[in-house]
């Protein structure tokens, strides 16, 4: 765009297979988005939408998720913050698994909730921090998760970047619901070759 900004649309299209105890059969899943970011302000803004188009089974599943995130500065150092708010089964079924777990796709997959649209918002906080004669970033980061359901997940982690190919994640994690608090732990780790 003429003030350096650029806007990229996406569109989506996967087949899946759902087995196993609940729903099962084939369907076809449809996405798009639309993203603006302007580099030189560290400004980003993204709108996304996914349904499941076609299924065997009686099986409904939409979502719709926005972000807007302020990144870093040079290398990844500085403040970064990211707003995140979803409605529905805003992520396709392989990405839910990789962040929730079974649980959580067994959840979402094909119930009231996922057709009526669960309002959920997310928001992180970080600040870049050179380190390891500066080649490397350290950020600490703080994390908050609300459900219209009232449960409110809590974080609070560092991610390690050793230059742009190698970067290690350290979280802790709170969730608060209608039953007993849980508390965990995640490690990530990116390799690029």
């Amino acid at each position: 765009l003429a003030d350096g900004g650029t806007l990229t649309p996406a569109l989506e299209v996967g087949a899946r297979w759902d087995g196993g105890d609940g729903e099962t059969g084939a369907g076809v899943e449809l996405g798009g988005g639309l993203e603006w970011s302007l580099p030189s302000r560290g400004l980003s803004v993204e709108a996304r939408g996914r349904m499941l188009a076609a299924h065997e089974g009686d099986v409904e599943e939409w979502g719709v998720s926005g972000s807007a995130r302020l990144l870093p500065g040079s290398g990844g150092r500085g403040l970064s913050l990211t707003l995140s708010p979803r409605w529905g089964a805003s992520e396709s079924g392989l990405a839910r698994l990789w962040d929730e777990g079974m649980a959580g796709r067994r959840a979402s997959s094909g119930t009231a909730d996922a057709a009526a649209g669960t309002a959920r918002l997310e928001a992180e906080l970080g600040y870049g921090i050179g380190f390891w004669e500066r080649s490397g970033v350290m950020t600490p980061h703080a994390g908050f998760g609300y459900e219209e359901s009232g449960a409110r997940r809590y974080r609070l982690g560092t991610r390690f970047a050793f230059g742009p190919d190698f970067a290690v994640g350290l979280q802790a994690e709170r969730k608060e619901g209608p039953a007993a608090p849980e508390h965990g732990a995640r490690i990530d780790l990116r390799l690029r070759w």
